[in-house]
């Protein structure tokens, strides 16, 4: 460090604000880390003003440097891809930093150490228990619906590597594969299971490995798919997606496209041209198949009502949404971006929330217009789930409720004093009111310890107030033994949250 700071150091004399330096170091090997992104971000004011948000770069040595900073209470945080995000003040490497004042005089001097994500490693093994080479490998987070984390691929000795997972517990499965003889191996949970529920749970830790989860799929039979590309001319992408991947192929107009080596299971086909036609079907495989043909179209446009429930259409006033969406397949998930309608959607499943007022939140999220869809068994727990058909148009309603409940209060530590910038957690235990959210929420409390959360469907919750979580389960809410509250249609419950500390 005494070789490195230096760089660092600059002379303040003709700043009028506070100034934060420091140096960005890998935790394991102690060396710097050049060019990570470093953000100073303010902790709300309680009087509701607004600082900036910087952000720089860390230098060739690791070292960083905010000058002139405007006084305010802030947290530093280093990000860096295939690195755990750290923080000046983290206590624990999976937790959040503690925020620091930053006054006119304030000369901050921080060293940031950054921790590798966990990764997952095993072998695929033949029946003899020999390493089998090529085979892929999906990482799935531990819950339904499955949604894949990371992928490996085996190497000669049968040996895979899945890098860059977020602390947490994980399902393995291979994924269907043709052997050198030409028999087949299924999609196989590991050790070795076709189910989730028998299937070994893995725990990814932040700097470490997972060893040992080895995989031994079972042989069967694969099959094909085949099916004509319906549209006027040009040339289509056809994306077929499963469970444990997504293969593409490219197919002029009327002419056929195929897919080989599928396990038996539910697919889905999706068909795009630079024009902008698009199709969609879903299917069920058992056996080869030619009756893939896809009907690729114009994109169906898409409109959006929001209002009351059970008011009588000739009645309704149109309350103003943010309808944030994505659309997923069974093989991978969008990021959520904000919908702008009317406007035209790719067709498919898609997951949608909406923002609505503070005294407002969302009961439910459909398509008036239906559309035939295989119904999935397990749904998304954070978010509605719509699907706009290939035809020509559809309308989705957003059924408002104006009578919002509200939590507030404010974040103390045990002698009852108020905590500046702590992270607090608001756990919906109900699918429904999980949907109407859109997941978990989190805020951080003011620069007078309070915190506050609008647009809440009524039911139960649990409510967290830490620094040492980024993320939060249900083993977490239970070990920290957090809040449980009820909070009924329309009403504010006001809260005194203690801090938790991790043992």
């Amino acid at each position: 460090m005494k070789r490195v700071l230096p760089l660092v150091l600059l002379s303040v004399a003709t700043v009028f604000g506070g100034v934060v330096q420091g140096i960005i170091l890998e935790s394991y090997s102690g060396l710097p880390l050049a060019r990570t992104v470093v953000r100073l971000q303010p902790i709300p004011q309680s009087s509701g003003a607004a600082l900036q948000v910087l952000q720089t770069r860390a230098n060739r040595t690791g070292g960083f440097l905010f000058a002139d900073v405007t006084p305010g209470i802030y947290l530093v945080i280093a990000t860096r891809d295939g690195y755990f995000p750290a923080a000046f003040g983290q206590r624990r490497p999976d937790g959040q930093g503690t925020p620091v004042e930053i006054t006119k005089d304030s000369a901050l001097v921080s060293e940031i150490r950054m921790r590798r994500k966990g990764a997952i490693t095993g072998r695929v093994l033949d029946e003899n228990g020999v390493g089998l080479a090529g085979v892929p490998v999906v990482a799935y987070h531990a819950r339904l619906p499955l949604r894949s984390a990371g992928r490996g691929i085996a190497d000669d000795r049968g040996v895979y590597r899945i890098p860059f997972l977020d602390p947490g517990k994980y399902w393995i499965r291979s994924a269907a594969h043709i052997l050198e003889d030409g028999s087949g191996l299924l999609p196989t949970f590991g050790r070795e299971s076709y189910e989730t529920r028998q299937s070994i749970v893995h725990t990814a830790r932040i700097d470490a490995e997972t060893p040992d989860a080895d995989v031994r799929p079972f042989p069967g039979n694969l099959f094909s798919l085949s099916g004509i590309v319906s549209c006027p001319a040009g040339d289509a992408t056809i994306t077929l997606s499963s469970e444990t991947g997504r293969k593409s192929t490219q197919a002029g107009c009327g002419t056929s496209y195929q897919f080989q080596a599928l396990a038996p299971g539910d697919y889905e086909v999706f068909g795009t041209t630079s024009g902008g036609l698009a199709g969609f079907m879903e299917i069920s495989l058992s056996r080869n198949t030619n009756s893939g043909t896809i009907d690729l179209r114009s994109a169906p446009r898409v409109d959006v009502e929001s209002g009351q429930p059970g008011v009588r259409a000739r009645d309704r006033v149109n309350i103003p949404v943010k309808l944030i969406g994505r659309r997923h397949d069974l093989s991978d998930i969008e990021e959520l971006r904000e919908l702008t309608l009317p406007d035209r959607l790719l067709p498919g499943n898609w997951e949608m929330t909406a923002r609505v007022g503070p005294n407002q939140f969302v009961e439910s999220i459909v398509n008036q217009g239906g559309g035939r869809r295989r119904e999935r068994p397990d749904k998304s727990p954070d978010a509605f789930e719509v699907f706009i058909s290939p035809q020509d148009y559809a309308r989705l309603r957003v059924n408002v409720s104006e009578q919002a409940a509200h939590i507030a209060g404010t974040v103390v530590t045990r002698d009852k004093n108020p905590v500046a910038g702590a992270p607090v957690f608001l756990w919906p235990v109900t699918p429904e009111a999980r949907r109407s959210l859109g997941g978990v929420k989190q805020t951080l409390s003011d620069t007078s310890g309070g915190y506050r959360f609008d647009s809440l469907p009524p039911g139960d919750y649990r409510l967290l107030a830490t620094f040492d979580a980024t993320f939060i389960d249900e083993e977490l809410i239970e070990a920290a033994q957090a809040m449980a509250i009820r909070v009924e249609l329309g009403k504010t419950l006001m809260i005194e949250l203690p801090l938790w500390i991790a043992p």
